[in-house]
């Protein structure tokens, strides 16, 4: 693992992207911190005893569910890029959101997006300039599709009393999805007159993050009923759930169960909100009725699926790399992209990005 996670020098003198820093130990450590504190607030014998009385089948087919989201994921990426130079098929696409969401895990501030994008650089061959953007476009849909969503279903759950963590939860969400929106206005602008002092290199990058930032208008359909499969999918991972422990709640609470934590977890401090997103999920479960061990239980059983076995199947991943195909920074050093004469060289190519 600690020849995953070191910054390294390739044979070849290039520096390769670094995922540990004194910013990821802070953010483990505040993420600890605040686990260690939400486990003070329930009891974790009563919390085993209903996680050991669960029905397991239902975990396994919401877990399913929420693992098949990343295949649907890539495919809808792959339709954003579909107009650039791009051999692979969804699979691989499917591969590399895993993968790079398994990194998200790891450090915080949602640094794993950079990371997609230079993983993309290195599997398909395409800017990370261009790849970055259709991962903001991504982003921007999925923030106001959660946002919406979460809105629309707290107020008829709760109407005009909202409980203060999912009112803190929608108001970060509303940021992400207006500066997700921002980006892409500021870009669409700049590449409909481009300042003349900015130099050549940056007019460059910006010309190719438009360029991943809009799919092809044909493709809009396709990635829209994409995208409905994806959150379709999410949900029944938390209806599933829900039914594992015999909680009797409808469509209108797993919706709501799906979107408030995923707010959450955008939270930049720690490693996709850890720490945030469980004390947010076992909050809305309490406000929603449920008794301390069963909101506890299905805190646990959520985020062992969601977040730690994603993490440990995502270190198998690396280990595996070479079989299934994936190639990351340590297989690809960053000066063979970019030295002259090779396949891989685009003019202007950015610098990869730092963490």
């Amino acid at each position: 693992m600690n020849d995953f996670i070191n910054q390294n020098s390739s044979n070849h003198g290039a520096k390769t992207p670094a995922l540990w820093g004194w910013p990821t130990y802070l953010s483990i450590v505040i993420a600890g911190i605040i686990l260690i504190f939400a486990a003070t607030m329930v009891d974790l014998k009563q919390i085993w005893h209903e996680i050991a009385a669960c029905d397991k089948q239902w975990v396994i087919t919401g877990a399913l569910a929420h693992y098949a989201t990343y295949l649907v994921r890539g495919m809808r990426w792959r339709r954003c890029l579909i107009h650039l130079p791009v051999k692979d098929g969804s699979v691989k696409f499917g591969l590399l959101v895993f993968f790079y969401n398994f990194v998200d895990n790891l450090v915080p501030a949602k640094l794993g997006d950079l990371y997609a994008a230079h993983l993309a650089r290195i599997n398909f061959k395409i800017r990370r300039s261009a790849a970055l953007g259709s991962i903001v476009f991504l982003r921007m849909i999925d923030a106001w599709i959660i946002l919406t969503l979460a809105a629309l279903f707290c107020w008829i759950l709760f109407a005009a009393r909202l409980p203060r963590a999912v009112v803190w939860s929608l108001i970060g969400g509303g940021i992400i999805a207006v500066g997700a929106t921002s980006i892409m206005v500021v870009f669409f602008l700049f590449k409909q007159k481009v300042p003349a002092w900015i130099p050549e290199k940056i007019q460059q990058m910006i010309q190719a993050f438009h360029t991943g930032m809009w799919p092809r208008p044909k493709e809009l359909v396709p990635i829209a009923a994409l995208t409905l499969l994806i959150w379709v999918l999410e949900t029944a991972w938390i209806f599933a759930l829900l039914q594992a422990f015999g909680i009797p709640f409808g469509l209108t609470e797993a919706v709501f169960l799906t979107m408030i934590p995923l707010l959450a977890s955008a939270f930049p401090i720690t490693p996709s909100g850890a720490g945030v997103v469980e004390i947010t999920l076992y909050s809305c479960l309490r406000v929603l009725g449920l008794s301390s061990p069963v909101a506890g239980s299905v805190t646990v059983v959520n985020r062992f699926l969601d977040y730690w076995l994603h993490i440990g199947l995502g270190v198998l991943t690396w280990s595996l790399r070479r079989v299934i195909g994936l190639r990351t920074w340590r297989d690809v050093p960053l000066k063979s992209l970019d030295a002259p004469g090779s396949s891989d060289t685009m003019k202007g190519q950015e610098t990869a990005p730092e963490a």
